[in-house]
Order: structure tokens, then sequence, then C-alpha cells
């Protein structure tokens, strides 16, 4: 059921909160794996295969970049114009929610790996490169209410009521 445009407001001031509060919750936990390697990266120290830690810079590398592809494709106009058309400002505004919260999950996971790494490794500075990566893709997803707002007014002007 599409919301009235009066719902409309409050809608998206709901799922752009969550939005947001996923994502904020991600940096949070990249800086807080950050710091717990800089303090304690000898105690974690358990020393694995090579080859294991190439596998995790390469899975690192692979996730920044999709996230990326990921969010261009999904907020891509004509995508969005279709959702909009097909379900509605409901629907449009869940994919804006759920694309979101995927790119945020994707940032959480490249901070974990670089935790593993550092837990392999024994070197702290492998969790601080992994956290940049990790916080540039949360930065790059994070939700403008502003971008919102804008996608939304579109879609009300092309598909009314």
């Amino acid at each position: 059921m599409t919301p009235t445009p009066g719902g409309l407001p409050n809608e998206l001031s709901r799922r752009h909160r969550t939005a947001t509060i996923f994502v904020i919750s991600f940096l949070v936990l990249d800086v807080a794996l950050l710091v717990l390697a800089y303090f304690a990266a000898d105690k974690f120290l358990r020393p694995g295969d090579p080859s294991i830690v190439m596998g995790l810079w390469i899975a690192i590398l692979i996730f920044g970049l999709g996230a990326f592809v990921l969010r261009r494709t999904r907020f891509a106009a004509m995508r969005l114009k279709d959702i909009a058309a097909l379900k509605g400002m409901s629907g449009l505004l869940k994919s804006l929610q759920d694309t979101t919260i995927q790119i945020a999950f994707i940032g959480g996971a490249i901070a974990l790996m670089g935790f593993i790494v550092t837990i392999l490794m024994g070197d702290w500075t492998s969790m601080l490169r992994a956290a940049g990566v990790s916080a540039i893709v949360l930065i790059y997803g994070y939700p403008f209410r502003s971008a919102w707002e804008r996608v939304a007014r579109a879609a009300l002007r092309l598909f009314p009521g």
C-alpha cells in the first residue's frame, strides 16, 4: 500500500534515520576495532598462513570496489524511476534504505577482515589500512537526507499519487 503524500515525510524520516544509524554504527565498529588493534595487536597474534592474509587483502579490495559499483548501479536514476513507478514511494524509500544498509554491512565486513589480518600478522597498521578503506566505503554510502528528499520529490513529480 502506497502512503499518501502527507505520510511521506514521516516514512522518509524513519527510513533515513534507520539507514543513518546503521552507517554510524559501523563507523563506530571501525574505530573500536582500530583502537583494539592498536592497543592489543600483540596479544591477539595467531600466526597463520600468509596466503590467507593475501586472500583477505584481495577480498578487502574487491569488497571496497564492489561497494562503489553496487551503490552506483542501485542509485541509478532510471532504476529509481522504475522502482517508483512499480512500487510507489514506499518501495522507493525502502530501496534507498536497503541499499544503504547493504553498503554499511560491506564496510563492516571490510573492517572485520582487516582485524583478522591484524590477528594473523600482529601488526596494527594492517587494521589501520583496512579501517581507512572501510571508512571511505561508509562515508561514500552515508545517506544524505537532502539527496533522499530530492529523489522523493522527483518521483512525486513523475508519478503523483
